[in-house]
């Protein structure tokens, strides 16, 4: 972002926006660019345009803060929500550091400028690697950072410590019911999030390494439906049914993140690729790995790039068992209770991503400030593996969609 507006030395203003147009080729699966926004199909202009301001606040050589608003089409419109960035910074020497507020969650390559589509190369970020870790974009709390040379290249390290909440669009349409969810949109909020990450670069390339640690502390449908089914039948009369309890029990759940990522850049050739793996311990939220690979070839102007994105889960197909039922109970309540199956495999199923996308494109620097994007993705998803996708009928099958986008992003 370019410094276009300054009111003293001491407050700088920044901004960018996009304007973005996709075409989905499914009536059946809503796409949506990320977790937090609404998903869509045919033509929309929704989920790509946004445009963003910043204000970078000196108040010292030592302190400074950052405030970054991004007005973009959104499932939670309270105000304070379009804040993504507002943070107070401390700089001790030039090594350390230290920044308390919300700020991004630093596990990934784009952490820092996720929504400044002119710094990147896509229309948007891979969805099997980005849209899968979405919901814990940001986070409220500290961190510190230390930096130095090491070598011929730059060594930083952060750590961070907060917690993080949103309002997340689910697979089902808004006329589903199931035990995990009445509506189409859930609130979750994580608490006790403990991240890390190291990045080395040197001349034309860079690795990166991160983990994320955090517990469920809220989720905004209380699973009544499991309780008072289990209330109902003592253990004595089905002995799994605290078990079953257990699983979908989401307090204090652990979700971790682990990710690495590799970049090569010589100004001619474009090479980044990421893999991440999800481990949760509330079966709602599926284990799976994630991850791509894109190259871009910029000869001039403009740049051609190609890249292949996957996600799949790592657990195989979880159990939807209702567990153990004592051999004495009668059998209209055995029958009963192992009519949970089904609900119990819709469950799981709401959660579970399978799938891979082929995408091509090309970038066109128009002038220093102003980008153009047309790419084509084309997505393979497995039999109930639609956890990235609004799903508007009833499928019986896998299904291949088409997304088809143009973007003009600027800087100012």
């Amino acid at each position: 972002m370019s410094n276009a507006l300054a009111s003293d030395d001491m407050v700088k203003f920044s901004g960018y926006a996009t304007l973005g147009a996709i075409y989905n080729d499914s009536a059946d699966l809503g796409f949506h660019s990320n977790f937090k926004v609404p998903a869509r199909t045919g033509f929309s202009l929704a989920p790509d345009s946004l445009i963003g301001a910043q204000a970078n606040i000196e108040f010292t050589p030592h302190w400074d803060a950052v405030i970054q608003a991004v007005f973009r089409d959104k499932l939670d419109n309270k105000a304070l929500n379009y804040i993504d960035v507002g943070f107070l910074r401390y700089h001790l020497g030039s090594n350390w550091e230290f920044r308390v507020g919300r700020m991004n969650t630093d596990i990934y390559f784009l952490s820092e400028y996720k929504s400044v589509g002119y710094a990147y190369l896509w229309a948007r970020p891979p969805s099997e690697f980005y849209t899968n870790v979405s919901s814990v974009s940001q986070f409220e709390g500290a961190d510190v950072l230390y930096k130095r040379s090491v070598g011929k290249g730059f060594l930083q390290v952060k750590l961070g410590y907060g917690g993080s909440d949103a309002t997340i669009g689910t697979t089902g349409s808004e006329n589903d019911t199931n035990i995990v969810t009445t509506d189409s949109n859930v609130d979750i909020k994580f608490g006790d999030m403990l991240m890390a990450s190291v990045a080395y670069q040197q001349d034309k390339w860079q690795i990166r390494a991160s983990f994320l640690d955090s517990k469920i502390k809220n989720f905004s449908e209380d699973l009544d439906i499991i309780d008072d089914a289990i209330a109902f039948f003592p253990p004595t009369i089905w002995p799994g049914g605290p078990i079953l309890r257990d699983r979908f029990e989401y307090r204090g759940k652990k979700q971790q993140f682990y990710g690495l990522g590799y970049q090569y850049d010589d100004g001619l050739w474009l090479v980044q690729s990421e893999i991440g793996f999800t481990h949760s311990l509330w079966d709602i939220i599926q284990d799976n790995v994630s991850g791509y690979i894109s190259v871009g070839y910029e000869p001039e102007n403009i740049t051609y790039f190609a890249t292949l994105s996957a996600i799949e889960p790592t657990r195989g197909t979880l159990s939807d068992s209702v567990g153990e039922i004592s051999p004495y109970a009668p059998d209209a309540v055995v029958a009963l209770i192992q009519s949970f199956s089904p609900l119990i495999r819709a469950a799981l199923d709401q959660s579970r991503i399978k799938q891979h996308t082929f995408s091509i494109g090309a970038k066109w620097h128009i002038s220093p400030a102003v980008v153009a994007k047309f790419q084509v993705d084309r997505s393979v998803i497995a039999d109930n593996g639609f956890a990235l996708w609004q799903v508007n009928n009833n499928l019986d099958s896998g299904q291949t969609v088409n997304v088809t986008s143009l973007n003009v992003n600027w800087i100012f």
